[in-house]
């Protein structure tokens, strides 16, 4: 081949990919576009070589005898293609790492790797593929190699950070992680780091002013500048430990002081007030002992109390005959004492005069439940259980004479008049069969009463009677005219 063809066929002297230390611009919107154009006009230039380059490499003229014998010219392919090959994986991996910022963390190993690559495109200019092959290869596993330590050197940096932000070495912390974040932008650990670090630096600024508060006892002051340092970095434990230290003793002199003021006032028989500071004191300290013995005294002084206060109320509610009412009281002054003599026997006396009750308004709230046999016969036991109703419970009273006489009607019977033709044959459910006949009497208890009418040849009819207490229901008609 001649000059002219070689020149045709060599790559550009010393290629190198974009994003070069130097030219990397992490902020410049710019840089995405810049990028973007030099990897398409890698992946051109790599289509050239792998497509292009070959043809160019063919004799220009089928009729020219090649000097260089069969054997010689299949292995130079060979060689030719592997370059190739290797110098498009080359690419495809430095294009990839362009992009994950590479020229900013990859270090010295990155224009070494350029550079290997620069001397394997002037071997393949020289048609020495297998030296171009063997640079190309060298170049790749070196930019191999820096690809594979990112994770390590991005382990590096954040373990740099944490041990940093442990020594509250903020600037240390942050300039770690920005490491990192050159090797992984966005990365969560290292953004974190850098929000924790910022955090560590305000927290460790709040320290000093409430060290100085502390110091002079003025522990209010010393607990704001402490609780703002926590707010700051909650997980910085030395603001932690400072502001609980300075709180506990505030409880201290809070607690003491309530107890003062508790003891006194239980002394004095004011359980307002003994109550009200015992309050405080228990907030502060719910277990202490001495919380508990004057929470003792205090509780027998208001058991007394309360107990006076709930018979009282008590007694109010069964002179109203409020039987509901009267259980609460006794259920609350059993809860104070449970061996409240006049809380377990009223207790009881209510209860008893709940469900007496209740039974009454079962009946009285539906008198219809009489009209059948059970419940009229349950209601007639109920009265016999009762007779009477002391003369302090009016409203007792009144219940039964209303059941009474409800009980009465329901037993009582009434007379009914069927009519008919003669011809159906009459049966009154529950009751009984008729026959035929033009006109019956009977007598009934008060209740719903199906009758029903048949005859051969006809439509039977189904009639309803309703017999209630005190007045007999009109005559009912009751024959089968429709025939079928």
């Amino acid at each position: 081949m001649g000059d002219a063809e070689n020149s045709r066929i060599t790559p550009p002297e010393g290629l190198r990919p974009p994003g070069q230390p130097g030219d990397f611009d992490t902020e410049a919107p710019s840089r995405r576009v810049w990028l973007w154009l030099t990897l398409g006009t890698l992946f051109v230039l790599a289509l050239a070589v792998v497509f292009a380059l070959p043809s160019m490499l063919q004799p220009a003229s089928p009729q020219i005898e090649v000097a260089e014998p069969a054997p010689a010219r299949s292995d130079s392919t060979a060689l030719r293609d592997q370059a190739q090959q290797t110098l498009q994986e080359f690419l495809k991996l430095r294009a990839r790492m362009e992009l994950d910022n590479a020229p900013a963390w990859a270090g010295p190993g990155w224009n070494e790797s350029a550079a290997l690559a620069g001397k394997g495109d002037r071997y393949f200019a020289q048609r020495q593929f297998a030296a171009a092959a063997r640079d190309y290869t060298a170049a790749l596993e070196l930019l191999k190699e820096l690809y594979a330590g990112r994770a390590a050197r991005l382990q590096e940096a954040l373990d740099k950070g944490a041990q940093a932000l442990a020594a509250d070495d903020v600037v240390a912390a942050v300039t770690a992680y920005q490491a990192a974040l050159l090797i992984q932008p966005e990365h969560p650990d290292a953004v974190a780091g850098i929000a924790a670090a910022q955090r560590r630096g305000a927290a460790i600024e709040q320290m000093n002013p409430g060290r100085a508060a502390e110091a002079n006892g003025d522990l209010e002051a010393a607990s704001s500048a402490y609780r703002q340092a926590v707010q700051a970095d909650p997980d910085y434990a030395p603001a932690r430990a400072a502001l609980q230290r300075v709180d506990e003793e505030i409880k201290t002199r809070k607690f003491t002081a309530a107890m003062s003021e508790a003891l006194n006032a239980l002394e004095a028989g004011r359980s307002a007030a003994a109550g009200k500071a015992l309050a405080e004191a228990a907030a502060l300290r719910p277990g202490d002992p001495a919380v508990r013995d004057a929470r003792v005294r205090l509780e027998g002084m208001r058991a007394s109390a309360g107990l006076r206060r709930l018979r009282r109320e008590a007694d109010a509610s069964v002179a109203k005959e409020d039987w509901k009412g009267a259980a609460a009281a006794y259920r609350k002054a059993l809860k104070i004492d449970s061996a409240a003599a006049f809380a377990r026997t009223g207790l009881r006396r209510a209860e008893e005069h709940m469900e007496l009750h209740r039974q009454f308004d079962h009946y009285l709230a539906k008198p219809g439940r009489l009209y059948s046999a059970k419940p009229l016969a349950n209601a007639q036991k109920l009265l016999s259980s009762v007779p009477s109703a002391p003369a302090a419970e009016p409203r007792l009273a009144g219940k039964i004479a209303r059941l009474q006489a409800l009980v009465e009607g329901a037993a009582t019977p009434v007379r009914v008049v069927l009519s008919s033709d003669g011809e159906t044959n009459i049966v009154i459910y529950h009751v009984g069969r008729l026959g035929k006949f033009e006109m019956h009497q009977l007598d009934l208890r008060p209740g719903d009463y199906t009758v029903v009418g048949s005859r051969p040849g006809y439509r039977d009819v189904r009639r309803v009677i309703r017999v209630r207490p005190g007045a007999p229901p009109p005559p009912l008609s009751v024959r089968c005219e429709e025939p079928i």
